[in-house]
């Protein structure tokens, strides 16, 4: 991380606890006073005056409320000095414990618990939140805690960083790692199975202040091109279904078809320029990431059609390039589409159902390392 970004608890650290669940013999008149960050358990039938009695608990501490945390959280014994007793949360998958035993008098304090740290553009609100991270316990000082961020793919057994009141969380130099496939692993995937990139892609690009201003604009402007592909041939196969319906005719059946047909020029364009741009990029950026072979497979294919539907105008009037061709008007013959998944132009086809999905795939991987690559 560079200046340009903080690290912060993804939630804040949970205030001192609200209120303890306890039972058993005589817990229903067991009182609970908060003082500080610390709750006092005290039986009702002590006078202000006496010194408690010690020699049997009085209640089982089970669950603690903390502030900012929905419904009770399960604690266990950490220790126990005198009339200090320090308990902790338990971890998701924990299993619970038996309660804690509390004798009147005691002085409960509970440890705060952090599962991940947020990495941010700015010092203080959401606005600047880029991503987070988990983080796991490294080792212990007194009044302070290191931790480390998990690394992508790392076993992950849930345990999260737990602190006593008034300790320190320190994350050491060169312990947390931001990875890019980390980032990426965060964005849900799309009703066709792509995951969209530019947002992964930005959020990386964000991080440090070693990237090539060039190189970013191009390959931000690239996955856009890519995930606005995508979104369109999402529409083209949803208007496609639509069209399949029964009794579908008139006005409803054009008004899909021409929707449909709007969506795969538009598609073809976004991903005929995502691919050339891939294609492109050793020249033009620098890259050195191989590019991939579905690429070159279907790039005569995708550049010509692409090339018909951006210059729909002159397919129009039956030309290629200003010059009559006998190819030219093939690109207004959508029947393939309709029957077979195809996209059709003289000789040429490519396959939406098989062939579209690879080249998003081979085209987002490409973008993906060439980022991770500078």
């Amino acid at each position: 991380m560079t200046e340009g970004q903080d690290v912060r608890p993804f939630a804040e650290p949970a205030g001192p606890p609200t209120a303890l669940s306890v039972g058993g013999p005589g817990a229903g008149s067991v009182i609970v006073e908060r003082h500080g960050d610390v709750l006092m358990v005290r039986d009702p039938q002590r006078p202000p005056d006496a010194e408690p009695a010690r020699d049997q608990p009085i209640a089982v501490l089970g669950t603690v409320a903390i502030p900012g945390v929905p419904g009770p959280v399960g604690v266990i014994l950490v220790e126990r000095a005198e009339r200090r007793v320090l308990v902790r949360q338990l971890d998701p998958g924990e299993p619970l414990s038996e309660g804690v035993p509390v004798f009147d008098g005691d002085e409960v304090s509970v440890m705060g618990a952090l599962s991940h740290v947020g990495v941010h553009t700015d010092e203080d609100g959401a606005e600047g939140f880029l991503f987070a991270m988990r983080i796991v316990p490294v080792r212990e000082e007194p009044g302070e805690v290191f931790v480390r961020t998990l690394r992508h793919g790392e076993p992950d057994d849930g345990r999260r960083v737990h602190y006593r009141p008034g300790d320190t969380v320190t994350i050491e130099p060169g312990s947390m790692t931001a990875e890019l496939d980390h980032i990426d692993s965060l964005e849900p995937a799309t009703a066709s199975g792509y995951v969209r990139l530019t947002p992964a892609l930005w959020t990386w690009l964000s991080l440090g202040e070693h990237h090539d201003a060039n190189r970013t604009r191009y390959l931000l402007a690239a996955a856009r091109r890519l995930d606005a592909a995508n979104q369109l041939f999402m529409t083209v196969e949803d208007r496609r279904r639509q069209l399949t319906q029964d009794g579908l005719a008139g006005p409803d059946l054009r008004r899909l078809l021409f929707e449909l047909l709007a969506a795969v020029e538009m598609a073809v364009v976004a991903l005929g320029r995502a691919v050339d741009m891939v294609r492109r990029a050793v020249d033009l950026i620098n890259s050195t990431a191989p590019v991939p072979a579905q690429i070159e497979t279907s790039w005569t294919a995708l550049n010509a059609i692409r090339n018909a539907y951006e210059h729909i105008e002159d397919r129009a009037l039956g030309q290629t390039r200003g010059v009559p061709h006998p190819d030219a008007l093939t690109i207004f013959n959508q029947t393939r589409l309709l029957n077979d998944r195809l996209l059709v132009y003289g000789g040429l086809q490519l396959d939406v159902a098989t062939e579209v999905p690879a080249l998003l795939a081979a085209a987002r991987q490409f973008i993906k390392a060439a980022a991770a690559d500078g």
